[in-house]
Parts: C-alpha cells; structure tokens; sequence
C-alpha cells in the first residue's frame, strides 16, 4: 500500500540527470530534477547560493514581514513547494502557511496537448487552470495511448522543464509530475485508448475538451486533476500485481484501516490482464461492504489498459524511452481510497457515485438518471467528477457530459472509456422490481454481474468538499 499523506511521503530525487551522449544518433531522454532549494529542504542541508542583494527599506521590510495580514497575503501567491520553506521562517509564518492550508482548497485541472508551431515542428504545451497553492492530496491523471511514453524536446515544452533549456528530450509524464506534485508521490496515472476531459469553461484549458470527435485522432494527450489536501481527509492508492497475495495486499489493508476510517469513496481500475484470470474475482470489492455494512459509500470504475502510482515508475519510464520499449507497471488492480476518521466531517468531505445503465440509452432517460442524482446530491463549494465510461455507448458520451455539467455546472469533469464498468448506485435507486414497467436493458447488456460490474454503461463519481448547499439552491 501506498499512502500519500503527509511530509513523510515526499521522497529523496536523484540529482544526477544523464547527460547527452555527443556520440550517440539519438537524444538521451533524461529524467527531471527537483529545484535545488526545495531537494535541499528535503534532505535537511545548507544550501549555498550566490544571490545579489536588493537595496531596500530593512526597517520597512521588517515591518512587513512581521505583520500577520501582509506576510499571510504574500505567502498565499506562492506554491505549495515555496510554502514548505515558509513554515520554518518562523512561527507566525508557521501560522499563515497552516491556515492557508485550510483556506486554499480549490481543485484544479492540467492538460498537456501537441500543437503545431510549422509543419515539421511540434510544441507540446502543459496549461492548468490555476495554480496549485496547497499541498496535494492527489493528482488523477489519465493519459492515451500516445501520451503514456510521449517525449518532446526540453525547448518544444511550454513552458521549458529546465532553466535554460536543455538539449535533451523528456518524458511528458515526467512534466506532467514536475510541475504538478514534485517532489511528493501522491499522481496516480491511468493509461487508457480514449480519454474524457472537460474543465470549467472560463477556465485556460477549456480550449481542450476532449470531444467524440478527438478519440480518432492521433495525438498524445494528457490531463488530469489536482485535489488539495483536505483537512481529515486521507489517500490511499492500492496496487494488485498478484492473485496470490490478495489477503497481504488488499483484505489485510482495507481491514486496517477501516478501524480508525471510514471509507468515502473507492475508484477501481482493472487491466485486461486481470480479467482474463477469471471475471468472478471481482467480487473482492464486496469487502469495502463487509468493514462497513451500516454505511454507504461511493465506487466506480473501469477497464483500463496499465496505471501508474509508485514513485519509481517514472524512473522506469524513461529508462525504457531509452531502451525503445513499452513500460508495463504489472499492476493486476489498482485501488484508490478516499477516507475520513469516524465522527469527523471538518470539511463536509463526501463522494457520491451514478450507474447511467445500458437501459439509459436514449437522451430522455439518461437526463432523467442524471437529474434524478442531482435532485440527491448536494452541492459543494469545491467538487471535482470522474466518467468513467463504456467506449461502446457511442455518440451519447458528449450527450452524458453536457447533461452532468448542466447539474452541476461549478464541477470539473475527467475520466476514461473502457469495455466494462464497476460501480455502486449513492445513493441507492430504487430496487428493480420497483422500477416501473416497461424498463428494458439494452439487448447487448447482460446486467450486473455480482452487483458491482455492468456494461455499455457509464459510472460518475462526484466528489465535493467545503461549503455545503442544497441542490436547488444552486
């Protein structure tokens, strides 16, 4: 298990980059460093700098820097790196820096996409709708097939990973985790053939919404979300790589930590790999009802084709750019949990999760599946929501996007389409013997498997935090 709170799980990056072989035909990818003041932080060492000294008031200076309201409102521009320093200027910076942490808990959305700059020429430029202030609490990142193992010139990456540009090439996964949530291991990646991706639309990345029209083209493309750090709120990641140790790396772990926690929501990818052992294993994520049977929580997911969460993968990445090789992560099932402490809900934290089932085939009915959901849902001042989606449900994928986004329209949308779905119905619909008559699935469909497994369907997670409203209030 990997567990993502805290200043415990920022680890040690090697600062040794390979350098260019002169020698060679071919660019060495090399692997992207930590910036020296925030390694040196990390390793707990002096670090020497030549830095030119400004001229300046140092009685107004002082004065400034000692005044709660000012030194409190310059730290809040910084990023949640700069701001690990900040907490050891001195306690009243302490102070300021712990209360942003409270107060900055807006998400955010990334994307990295090619651009042509000539013909011969591609640009790939990395956007995010706005900085990341807080420390991150994760980094859902979904990348295609292309995008997985895509590369680019350090000086055809916008902006530049390294100051000045250097000559070599970079995994754009690496970029991706540089800028986002280095030095912390806390991005959880999932490689997939088609992609969902639909930020807030003043936003900068709105321009690249991922359409239908989109999956036929050939272009690397990564995006993904950054979730602050949510007071009470904790991250885990889970990753199955055998069968065999199911009891080690799953029920032992769930079982543990649902004796201080409660279990919110619970996003589950499967590889194909996985599900040609034997489809009945799933049945496993029954288990997340057994630790807690009185209450309800949320979970979807989807077959994908590899993730990515240990902090050695990028390493492994580039090592295999080098080598013309595929990176292959061997996870089987990759878990992720969202947990609170029992009787706390500091920040309102809660995960709900929709089935728009194969029965949900034309656009009166999946309106109808999702209003009904947002008629049950409250809204939150801070939400983010995943799709996960079969690829076979064709032309209603953009249909299920702008009906959810019209429910909840202050809610960034991200996610992945595969050929087979998990997921729980919170809150619960009615049962199917309630349903009214004439409700028929669709004839490719054959149902729920085990209660947790669907096809031709597509599952949403709603996440929110903060402020909570009621939904006709928005």
């Amino acid at each position: 298990m990997s567990d993502s709170s805290g200043d415990a799980n920022i680890a040690d990056s090697d600062k040794n980059d390979a350098d260019s072989d002169s020698s060679s035909d071919n660019i060495v990818c090399t692997k992207l460093t930590v910036a020296e003041n925030i390694l040196a932080y990390i390793q707990k060492r002096e670090l020497d700098r030549v830095v030119e000294d400004i001229k300046c008031d140092s009685s107004l200076l002082e004065s400034v820097m000692a005044n709660y309201v000012i030194a409190k409102k310059i730290i809040s521009n910084l990023s949640w790196q700069e701001k690990f320093l900040c907490k050891h200027v001195c306690s009243m910076w302490h102070s300021a820096v712990v209360a942003l942490q409270k107060e900055q808990l807006e998400p955010a959305d990334f994307v990295v996409n090619d651009l042509p700059v000539t013909v011969s020429k591609i640009n790939s430029v990395f956007k995010k709708s706005t900085n990341f202030y807080t420390e991150p609490l994760a980094v859902l990142t979904f990348a295609n097939m292309l995008g997985f193992s895509a590369t680019n010139d350090c000086g055809s990456i916008t902006p530049n990973p390294c100051s000045p540009a250097c000559q070599n090439v970079h995994c754009l996964l690496d970029v991706v985790q540089h800028n986002v949530c280095m030095p912390k291991v806390c991005m959880l990646t999932v490689k997939a053939t088609y992609l969902t991706f639909m930020p807030l639309s003043p936003s900068i990345t709105y321009e690249h919404v991922f359409t239908q029209q989109m999956i036929v083209q050939n272009n690397p493309f990564i995006s993904g979300i950054y979730i602050p750090t949510i007071p009470d709120v904790e991250f885990n990641v889970i990753n199955i790589k055998s069968v065999a140790n199911m009891q080690n790396d799953f029920f032992d772990v769930v079982h543990k930590i649902a004796q201080d926690r409660i279990f919110k929501g619970v996003v589950v990818y499967v590889t194909e790999s996985f599900l040609l052992e034997s489809v009945e294993d799933i049945v496993f994520l029954n288990y997340f009802k057994d630790v807690q049977p009185n209450v309800p929580y949320a979970l979807g997911g989807c077959i994908v084709e590899d993730t990515m969460f240990e902090k050695d993968n990028i390493d492994l990445i580039v090592e295999n750019i080098n080598k013309g090789v595929d990176f292959v992560s061997e996870n089987l099932v990759t878990i992720a949990m969202f947990t609170v402490p029992h009787n706390s809900n500091v920040c309102n934290f809660d995960v709900y999760s929709l089935i728009v089932e194969s029965s949900d085939w034309t656009k009166a009915k999946i309106r109808k599946t999702i209003d009904e959901f947002a008629k049950k849902v409250p809204r939150f001042e801070h939400s983010v929501a995943l799709k996960l989606s079969c690829v076979g449900r064709d032309q209603r994928h953009e249909v299920e996007q702008e009906y959810f986004r019209a429910a909840f329209p202050r809610t960034r949308l991200i996610g992945c389409y595969g050929n087979g779905e998990l997921g729980v119905n919170h809150p619960a619909k009615p049962p199917l013997e309630n349903m009214p008559s004439g409700v028929k699935r669709h004839r490719r469909d054959p149902g729920p498997q085990f209660g947790i497994m669907y096809s031709y369907s597509t599952v949403f997670v709603y996440m929110g935090w903060g402020k909570k409203f009621p939904p006709e209030s928005i």
